[in-house]
């Protein structure tokens, strides 16, 4: 945009990155100032340059339009100050105050003492980068911002129609004559849009905690706060005109832009008289030698020749030794550690050990992961175990320091919940939150609330942490990008997200953390094996159990909906669990390809290819296109796109609701399509089918590194069933199924179950073929700290009685009584009730005699009461334990429930496989898991548990509305419906439900209410 005489400049700008205090995103601010013709705009949200990344990606589209980077900075004394940078330096200048601002302060608290902030910059390199307007400074502040930062110093005039104007105009020419400064035209705008007005209130009575009939001065007086046309600013200072061109004499001095930050990764550590590609080769052809044996073959080798080309023309080398690096170390400590995503496209990440799956034999396609074309940061994501990342993590700090590595930070939005909770209190209208599956629904009576929440929907609410994403930097980050601690003990982030990352040229390390990577480690350790790798490739065995969908606990395939596909996908190979593992998501099913697939699958419609081509493209997937990579493939080979090109048709369709690029990139493919001779009935179904799949679809190489943890975690299932169950619980939470149904599995498959023992537990539980042992990790309300008292006292010598355990333990009466219930101390002869008796017997002692209990004052056999009282039942008992443990070990509750109820069923959900498609089925059981998946046209589903198993209820959105309160409110249901068998699938088509009556006389007493 070329600046003219006429044009303006706001450099006193606010985001909704000034959290809770802008009212519009910093692409709506670019995109309303180039619409205005502004010379250029000044974004300076508080205490922070969050919003910078995603107004220079919108600037961007604006040759010409300057983005002035700044922020302003709370002082602990004095004004805040506006600070724009002018220079890189000026940039880095601005990055350390900020983080200084933040260090040692309570979140949402930064600010900087004088002292400090004069030190800084006159001692900085870049204390001639900086641009520094004042908001409100005092007299007895100009002296020392004059001497800090000279002709760079503007004073701020707002003329806001709020009746101050004329007062604030002879202040500010007063002080401008008074230090020979310049004064500057602002609007201080806060907003894009006078439109924006409420939502700025709503927002600041968010911030302040006030509902809006009471805010009074806390918000301002009127709309003005705008961005307004230059026309209108010149307008407002006819009086004073200098103040506007003073905006363009500013702006023009402003040449630092994000564009100008050069990031480099770490590279101390590559061997001296190599550069990191080179070692990279190195490292990558020795990898090859050992994946492939001594003599790789052609097309590996070729393959490798290219990735690596290909990293060395974009300069990613460091960023691929990083990773390999960290996955080293893993190995090292003994950690399971897996690439996955998009990396398991790339032979290099293969060698180097980084990914497990081989993509030159899957025929993966690369540039789904690093294009010439797109030239973006590679994104390679390693999972951890859960329970061992933070070993990672602190490795990274200590390894490149505090001042190098910090984590990406993570936005936390507003959404339709959020949304509506917080603007009710800020317009002190009523809440209506009704109960609903997945959550709570709204009813919306103040009209208000629908306009102002769709217009929040996307806010920033606060910072938080990304879930593993690490920046590790050459230089000191500080340098690049502000930092300030997170919420969490021992992190700092940088003030941007991932994102951001990518606007700018800035590469993260994914250290992720894997539940299922600590159970694989923990059933690995207990059966012998060390890797992975160990476990064997093929079963029939095992996959006879993955046809019966007994998968329960299984990585990927334990899902209610995995287990109905399982039956009917029915795998028998490794590539029919990466489909298995990738047809079950959003994209396959709103793009209508689950059903011809199983068709074809099953023999009932033919595989037909209307192009040559296709075969190689699709042949794996019966001529359905189910992977990204296939969408990416039939683009290069039939409509003529590059790689790159192909992947930004992915790109375009996953963004197909927002930004409009599908049509311009669609129209190109169908044309290709149509010239290589395809028909337009063709090309219009594979195009309904990509853009249904792109927006959620799973990358072939992701799903291929999901199928190999799925293929170990039943493989060990199979062969293992204690040490597997044992591993799933010691691993929780985790997973799709609680303890309680982990432990019932493990019984279905000949497991026997032993209860929490005293002098026999550990923390973890103990596992040996077939047999597994709860540790105390599973006693309700009893931490580990708290366990290791038992241990201590145990490893003296063994816990002879109640009473001793009592007194050595150190537990208190409610965690003494929760082990009563769970029947703990039967190894020492006494049941439930009265190991209860004999623990209050014991504290009405301790009462009585004014003294805590111990080894020389124990209860006499005088003063002990006679016992024998009556066993619970098999009821009781169970409710019992699950008071205790969350779980059973003696029988499943519907077990123990049947003989208390008379008229149930006798049939029971292992029984479904052998009944009739389409037979009136009527079953009791508890309900475990209730869903409402967003694809599922308003179906509900869950999952009903007896003794012999899970069955699948579904619920159409009329049945459910006529029973959703018995349906969410209780666990223990009769449901009634129509069986629908599919192969080994079965699910129950839910007409009606009852609740059992346990609150009938007979259970009154049982003192458990499921509900």
């Amino acid at each position: 945009m070329t600046e003219s005489a006429d044009s303006y400049a706001e450099l006193f700008c606010r985001s909704n990155f000034s959290f809770l205090r802008g009212a519009s995103h910093p692409e709506e601010l670019v995109e309303r100032a180039v619409s205005l013709g502004y010379a250029g705009l000044g974004i300076a949200d508080l205490n922070g340059v969050y919003g910078l990344p995603k107004a220079f990606w919108k600037a961007k589209e604006s040759p010409g339009f300057k983005l002035v980077c700044g922020a302003e900075l709370r002082m602990e004394q004095g004004a805040n100050l506006v600070l724009h940078a002018k220079t890189k330096a000026g940039w880095s200048l601005l990055c350390r105050l900020i983080t200084a601002s933040h260090a040692d302060k309570p979140k949402g608290q930064a600010c900087l003492d004088l002292a400090s902030f004069r030190s800084m910059v006159s001692t900085s390199p870049g204390r001639g980068g900086l641009l520094c307007i004042p908001r409100n400074a005092a007299q007895s502040d100009l002296g020392l911002l004059k001497d800090l930062f000279g002709a760079d110093l503007f004073l701020p005039l707002a003329r806001m129609l709020d009746g101050r104007d004329k007062q604030r105009h002879e202040e500010v020419k007063r002080l401008c004559a008074r230090f020979g400064l310049p004064a500057l035209a602002v609007n201080d705008a806060h907003y894009h849009d006078t439109s924006r007005r409420p939502l700025q209130d709503t927002l600041a009575c968010i911030r302040e905690g006030v509902p809006l009939e009471q805010a009074g001065h806390r918000l301002f007086s009127n709309a003005e706060r705008h961005l307004k046309t230059p026309a209108e600013m010149r307008a407002l200072f006819s009086d004073w005109p200098e103040c506007v061109d003073n905006t363009l004499k500013a702006v023009s001095r402003c040449d630092f832009s994000l564009s100008q930050l050069r990031y480099r990764y770490p590279s101390e550590w590559i061997p001296p008289g190599l550069s990191a590609q080179q070692h990279l080769e190195y490292l990558a052809n020795q990898g090859a030698l050992t994946r492939y044996g001594q003599e790789p073959p052609e097309n590996v080798r070729a393959q490798l020749r290219h990735e690596l080309d290909l990293i060395d023309r974009l300069g990613f080398a460091d960023y691929f030794l990083t990773i390999h690096q960290i996955v080293e170390y893993a190995r090292e400590k003994g950690i399971l550690a897996q690439g996955r995503g998009s990396a398991a496209n790339s032979v290099v990440c293969y060698c180097l050990g980084v990914t497990a799956i081989d993509p030159v034999k899957m025929g993966l396609l690369f540039e789904r992961f690093l294009s010439k074309e797109r030239a973006e940061p590679p994104d390679i994501d390693v999972d951890f175990e859960h329970e061992r990342r933070e070993e990672v993590i602190q490795e990274l700090y200590k390894r490149y320091g505090r001042d190098r590595a910090a984590m990406v930070s993570a936005v936390i939005k507003y959404h339709s919940r959020s949304a509506v909770a917080d603007i009710s209190k800020a317009l002190g209208a009523p809440q209506r939150l009704k109960r609903g599956l997945g959550g709570m629904g709204t009813q919306l009576d103040d009209p208000r609330l629908e306009k102002l929440s769709a217009e929040i929907s996307g806010f920033p609410r606060h910072l938080s942490i990304h879930s593993g994403g690490f920046v590790l930097s050459d230089e000191p980050l500080i340098d690049l990008v502000p930092v300030e601690p997170a919420r969490m003990e021992d992190r700092t982030v940088i003030q941007w997200d991932k994102y951001d990352l990518d606007y700018v040229g800035m590469m993260k390390v994914d250290v992720l953390a894997l539940g299922m990577l600590s159970a694989l480690r923990r059933c690995m350790d207990k059966v012998g094996i060390a890797e992975l790798a160990d476990i064997p490739g093929q079963d029939p065995e095992t996959y006879a159990m993955i046809c019966r969908a007994d998968t329960l606990g299984v990585f990927q395939i334990e899902s209610r909906a995995q287990m109905n596909m399982l039956g009917r996908l029915r795998p028998e190979n490794f590539y029919d669990l990466v489909i298995q593992v990738a047809i079950v998501r959003p994209g396959p099913i709103v793009g209508k390809m689950v059903h011809p697939y199983l068709r074809r699958r099953k023999g009932e419609e033919p595989v037909r290819f209307e192009h040559p081509a296709l075969k190689t493209i699709l042949e794996k997937t019966l001529g359905v296109p189910l992977f990204q990579e296939q969408v990416m493939r039939i683009a290069v080979e039939l409509a003529g796109f590059s790689p790159g090109e192909a992947d930004e048709l992915r790109r375009a369709i996953g963004a197909w609701r927002s930004d409009g690029r599908l049509d311009q990139v669609g129209q190109r493919l169908q044309e290709g399509l149509r010239k290589s001779g395809l028909s337009q009935d063709f090309c219009d179904r594979l195009f309904l089918q990509i853009q249904g799949f792109a927006s959620y679809g799973f990358p072939e190489s992701h799903a291929a590194s999901f199928a190999l943890l799925c293929w170990a975690s039943s493989w060990l299932k199979c062969h293992h069933p204690a040490e597997f169950a044992a591993a799933l619980i010691d691993s929780q939470p985790m997973g799709f199924y609680a303890a309680h149904s982990l432990v019932d599995d493990a019984k279905r498959h000949g497991v026997e179950v032993s209860p929490v023992d005293p002098n026999h537990s550990g923390w973890d539980c103990e596992a040996g073929p077939k047999r597994l042992r709860l540790g105390f990790r599973v006693v309700a309300g009893l931490g580990e700290a708290k366990a290791q008292t038992i241990f201590d006292a145990r490893d003296t010598r063994p816990f002879a009685s109640l009473d001793d355990f009592a007194i050595r333990s150190g537990l208190d009466d409610t965690q003494l009584k929760s082990l009563a219930l769970g029947d703990t101390f039967a190894c020492f002869g006494l049941s439930p009730r009265e190991s209860l008796w004999r623990i209050l017997l014991m504290r009405a002692y301790a009462s009585k005699n004014g003294a805590q209990l111990d080894l020389f004052n124990a209860l006499s056999p005088a003063e002990e009461a006679p016992l024998g009282f009556a066993p619970f039942d098999a009821w009781q008992g169970v409710v019992g334990e699950y008071q205790a443990f969350h779980l059973s070990t003696s029988m499943h509750p519907m077990e123990a429930l049947r003989p208390l109820l008379t008229g149930l069923p006798k049939t029971r959900a292992a029984d479904a496989r052998g009944v009739k498609n389409g037979s009136r089925w009527v079953i009791a059981g508890m309900v475990i898991v209730r869903q409402r998946p967003g694809t599922a046209e308003g179906m509900i589903f869950a999952t009903l548990e007896d003794e012999t198993g899970l069955l699948d209820l579904v619920l159409r959105p009329d049945v459910y509305e006529r029973v959703r309160e018995r349906f969410l409110e209780n666990r223990f249901l009769l449901a009634f419906g129509i069986l629908q068998r599919d192969r080994d699938s079965a699910s129950l088509l839910l007409m009606d439900l009852k609740v059992l009556p346990l609150k009938t006389k007979a259970l009154a007493a049982r003192g458990h209410d499921w509900h």
